[in-house]
């Protein structure tokens, strides 16, 4: 576990300088990346099919020379170390956006999974040589999808021949096992970092199999198939080594979670054959929170042994890859109050696995009101949810035993759902969100524990946003706001900004309160900073904002929401301000003012986009507060907003792509600026002169590393230009085929819009294959992959023949053309036709695809053409 220090008064200089470093070169080339994407995805037509696909591979081919460059000898300092590793990851995205514009340019119509497996490939080189964390898990995670997109394109194969959905995850639990074995076999021989690494593998080799018995067919029946003999042998094997072996608290509490969710399963399927009927819903609830208790005390246990800090902690100066950096020091936390002792609270994954007992309790409590016949009106569910709030009170007042506080909070936080139901019905929306707050704020004052406090200031947060965005009482507005799935530019200012925005400055003041506060209200705060940090980030993903040049237009059409959108951007600085003013005289001159204007400055960038402003301002508390967990919320937060905001279908992508390059240039701009200011004003003490003597000690030349970098770069653009030359010999000399297409415009990973296509031809694919005789495919599944041979009708349209095997034999008429049968149907060529954001409309008359074919059956789609054959 990470235990608090105490720090050296010289050192907070270099604390700052280290932490500013590593904030803006990281969110800088994370946000060009995302700008990369963004702008691959465009499928700007004003640039040529040369100028695209130059452009992607020079920025590519510096990037990766680059890191090349500084991997030439290992780095001195911890920053160092993290910087290249940072640019290793950029070039690791652009990589990917480079094969995704190979794909989206020739409309080549390859699986998914290929892509992702190629760029897995093509990565490995890299993430070999940087030995970095980062960049390994984000190679596990392109390795992953592409596991996962071919065991869902091949769903034929492996369902008719394994028999059922289990195989899959059995697959993909078997691999990530794998990379797990190799990681911890690092970690023994090289001292690789164990952080995250292998609890993200075992998050997913445990977690698939999970949710094959928990959501597939009956678990009774098939617990002892493949499927829940693979999870048991993973589940034992995983819990002996971090129990045994390394022990590691954050999997054994991942591992008991997984127990209490399949145990559920069976149970509950059990008690359903024995005497169905809603009432086995109440045994399954103390079922579910008897055995998160009894595992939550286990781990408590363990966790207060001689070894906990051991299997917590990481090698310092380690990396994850087959290489050691050399030992540094590396402190990058400040703090704002204080240090205090750490005090006996249970540990974040006991209370991870204790809220997840109490959710999923808090449904089963929810099922069995709702099924057994109690709530037949909103009056009755706004009583009996009163009387469920009033027991969870009295019982978390006086109960001593865990269990019973489990129940009082399962049964608080039903209460209040069930208030909220009841109140559904007030003719004012706004006065029954005022009900619903003053409820909810009152179970969060009297009921002294911590889930059931978060739990409620959800509830909070979602009363005042209510009160924010209906604050006329508007009850039809209220009902249409509750399709989540639906965004728009208007929705998202009106409503949902303010109410994020709301939230995000609660949530700011309250962590900042926090530290200013007696350490007996700290535990009252802490769970209502959370939960508003949370709404703030969730809500945030519905929120819109506009580029600064709108934003007078904005304050004539709407002044409120330019005045919200202004305050979302400026949260960063003004936490930031508060953050170092509390520091004095302790921080130079050139942070205390610069690192306030320089978020000022980017203030401007966050406009369009107010959740990346949000999670900037976790990651400085984080920080500025010592609070290691809040900085990791902040970055998971932004990483997944960016992945959300993609698909945000009202903001051009052009735009994205525009400021978030912008935004990426100022930040990289900003740590040159900062960190040679901050360089030029500090003055060395010795924590200083110690850091300084680390760094200077020897260290072994590595310059195998900066080899790799480059063979992987020669690699990557052989592979692709290859590739490339492939496509235009067959655009160059392929036969001219036109087929009939039976035509959707949604967002494609990485490759912009597409609209949706199925060749009509494709339809005769079954009928033939049933009068082939040619063998069944792999195991005796479903041959998935053939060739149609086609024949021009007198309007020049191929039309279907015949399946063959091979591409030969045909006539010299016959053109023969490569199918496969996928998940979707028979795919011919692609399933998927590219264009140019904003120019759906152009193609929505189309009604035949021109191929050229060559004469082993590979096809590329060169264009669409319109009912009167002409190209559109």
């Amino acid at each position: 576990m990470q235990v608090d220090s105490q720090y050296a008064a010289g050192y907070e200089v270099h604390i700052w300088r280290a932490f500013l470093a590593r904030a803006t070169l990281a969110l800088g080339l994370l946000l060009l990346a995302s700008a990369a994407i963004c702008g691959v995805a465009a499928n700007w037509d004003a640039m040529t099919k040369a100028q695209r696909l130059a452009g992607a591979q020079g920025v590519l081919i510096v990037s990766a020379v680059l890191a090349a460059w500084l991997y030439r000898r290992p780095a001195a300092t911890p920053i160092r170390a993290h910087g290249r590793a940072c640019v290793v990851g950029l070039a690791a995205v652009l990589l990917g956006a480079l094969l995704a514009l190979v794909g989206q340019t020739y409309q080549t119509g390859a699986d998914t999974w290929e892509l992702f497996a190629g760029w897995a490939v093509l990565l490995l080189p890299w993430a070999v040589a940087a030995r970095s964390q980062g960049v390994w898990l984000l190679w596990i995670v392109v390795a992953n999808l592409a596991l996962a997109l071919l065991l869902g394109e091949r769903v034929l194969s492996w369902w008719i021949v394994f028999g059922g959905p289990g195989f899959p995850s059995l697959v993909v639990s078997a691999a990530n096992m794998f990379m797990l074995a190799i990681w911890e076999y690092s970690a023994r021989r090289w001292h690789s970092r164990t952080g995250v690494g292998p609890r993200v593998l075992a998050l997913l080799a445990v977690g698939v199999l999970t949710l094959a018995l928990m959501f597939g067919e009956s678990v009774v029946e098939g617990l002892g198939t493949y499927t829940g003999v693979a999870w048991v042998a993973v589940t034992l094997a995983l819990g002996y080594y971090y129990l045994r072996v390394r022990l590691d608290l954050v999997v054994l509490a991942l591992l008991a979670a997984a127990i209490v969710c399949v145990s559920l399963r069976v149970v509950g399927e059990w008690l359903l054959r024995v005497e169905p009927g809603v009432w086995v819903a109440l045994p399954l609830a103390a079922l579910l929170m008897g055995e998160a208790v009894v595992a939550a005390r286990w781990l408590r246990r363990l966790a207060a042994g001689p070894g906990a800090a051991r299997g917590d902690s990481e090698p310092q100066g380690a990396s994850a890859g087959v290489a050691v950096e050399p030992v540094t020091v590396d402190t990058t936390t400040a703090q704002l109050g204080p240090r205090a002792l750490r005090r006996t609270a249970a540990p974040w994954y006991v209370q991870g696995l204790l809220g997840l007992s109490a959710w999923m309790a808090t449904l089963l409590v929810l099922a069995f009101v709702f099924m057994s016949g109690l709530v037949q009106s909103a009056p009755a569910a706004l009583v009996i949810g009163l009387i469920l709030c009033g027991a969870a009170v009295a019982i978390a007042r006086n109960a001593r035993q865990p269990f019973w506080r489990q129940c009082a909070t399962a049964l608080g936080f039903a209460g209040q759902i069930l208030v909220a139901v009841g109140l559904s019905d007030a003719n004012s929306v706004t006065s029954a969100a005022l009900l619903m707050l003053v409820l909810s704020a009152a179970v969060y004052v009297l009921a002294p524990d911590a889930i059931l406090r978060f739990l409620s200031g959800l509830m909070m947060a979602s009363a005042l946003f209510v009160l924010t965005a209906f604050n006329v009482g508007n009850k039809a507005l209220y009902v249409q706001v509750l399709d989540w799935m639906a965004f728009d530019a208007v929705r998202g200012l009106v409503i949902w900004l303010p109410a994020c925005v709301f939230a995000a400055w609660l949530a700011a003041s309250a962590f900042l309160a926090r530290e200013r506060m007696p350490a007996a209200l700290r535990d009252v705060v802490q769970p209502l900073a959370w939960a508003f940090s949370l709404a703030a980030q969730v809500s945030a993903l519905q929120a819109a904002g506009v580029p600064v040049w709108q934003l007078p237009s904005l304050w004539q059409l709407h002044p409120p929401a330019a005045i919200f959108l202004v305050l979302a951007a400026l949260l960063p600085a003004a936490v930031a301000w508060m953050v170092i003013r509390a520091r004095g005289a302790a921080l130079p001159g050139t942070i205390r003012v610069g690192v306030p204007l320089g978020l000022l400055l980017l203030a401007v960038c966050w406009l369009p986009s107010p959740g990346v402003a949000f999670a900037l301002t976790w990651l400085l508390l984080g920080f500025g507060l010592g609070r290691p967990r809040l900085r990791r919320w902040g970055q998971a937060a932004l990483l997944i907003y960016l992945v959300l905001y993609y698909y945000q279908l009202d903001v051009p992508l052009l735009q994205k792509a525009a400021w978030l390059a912008a935004a990426g240039v100022v930040l990289l701009l900003l740590r040159v600026l900062i960190w040679r200011l901050v360089r030029r004003a500090e003055v060395r003490a010795s924590a200083d002169q110690a850091l300084a003597d680390v760094a200077a000690a020897p260290v072994r030349s590595q310059p195998l590393w900066a080899g790799m970098m480059l063979a992987g770069l020669v690699l990557v653009l052989a592979v692709v230009n290859v590739g490339i030359w492939q496509r235009e010999q067959l655009l160059a000399t392929g036969q001219v085929v036109r087929l009939a297409l039976a035509p959707v415009d949604p967002r494609a990973l990485m490759q912009g819009d597409y609209m949706a296509l199925h060749f009509a031809a494709a339809r005769a694919v079954g009928a033939l294959q049933d009068g082939d005789a040619a063998p069944p495919g792999l195991w005796g599944g479903p041959r998935t992959d053939g060739y149609l041979v086609l024949v021009p009708d007198e309007q020049g349209i191929a039309q279907p023949l015949r399946v063959q095997p091979a591409a030969q034999p045909h006539s010299g008429k016959e053109v023969v053309l490569r199918y496969r049968l996928r998940a979707d149907g028979v795919r011919l060529v692609t399933n998927a036709y590219f264009f140019p954001e904003g120019e759906a409309a152009r193609y929505e008359t189309a009604r035949y695809g021109e191929l050229r074919v060559g004469d082993d059956g590979t096809a590329l789609l060169v264009r669409l053409l319109g009912p009167d054959l002409q190209p559109l």
